[in-house]
């Protein structure tokens, strides 16, 4: 993928994720991409950050904001699956990354204590059952595409919690 496509699909990302969804979604968005651009920008690769867009058509249709928790769990996942390939510790902390963004945003919108341990718990435990999925698969951007999708999934069965 050229920087110049990269770079074009980034900013309409971003753009998306800012007029439908505000400063928060594109905050998560804008990390995600940073460190694709670390992690190496191939087209599959940045194939799957374009279906996390999905979480956030279903947050304007819904109006649900509680759907912030799996477009971000997708983007935590997809960065760590990425930054695996090096090691474990460098995806952990680029999957952390997202997370510890994700829960700075919470605090700023007045998530209570209870809410926001309750919601690093799960991601944490989101994020460690995506790279377990990951050492076991085959490797490949579906395999991948269908952990993140899975994490993403995971994150939204948890907001009943």
């Amino acid at each position: 993928m050229s920087t110049l496509s990269f770079l074009a699909v980034e900013l309409v990302f971003l753009g998306a994720t800012h007029f439908l969804g505000g400063p928060p979604w594109t905050v998560i968005g804008m990390i995600a991409f940073i460190a694709q651009v670390f992690i190496g920008v191939r087209l599959e690769s940045v194939a799957v950050l374009l279906p996390s867009l999905l979480w956030l058509a279903l947050f304007r249709v819904s109006g649900d904001r509680e759907l912030f928790f799996p477009y971000t769990m997708y983007l935590a996942s997809h960065v760590a699956l990425g930054f695996s390939q090096r090691n474990v510790w460098l995806a952990s902390l680029g999957g952390g990354g997202l997370v510890a963004a994700f829960m700075a945003i919470r605090v700023l919108q007045n998530a209570t204590e209870r809410v926001l341990a309750v919601e690093l718990i799960v991601a944490v435990a989101i994020l460690a059952f995506a790279l377990v999925a990951h050492a076991w698969s085959r490797k490949q951007a579906v395999s991948d595409a269908a952990i993140v999708a899975g994490a993403s999934l995971l994150a939204y069965a948890s907001l009943s919690i």
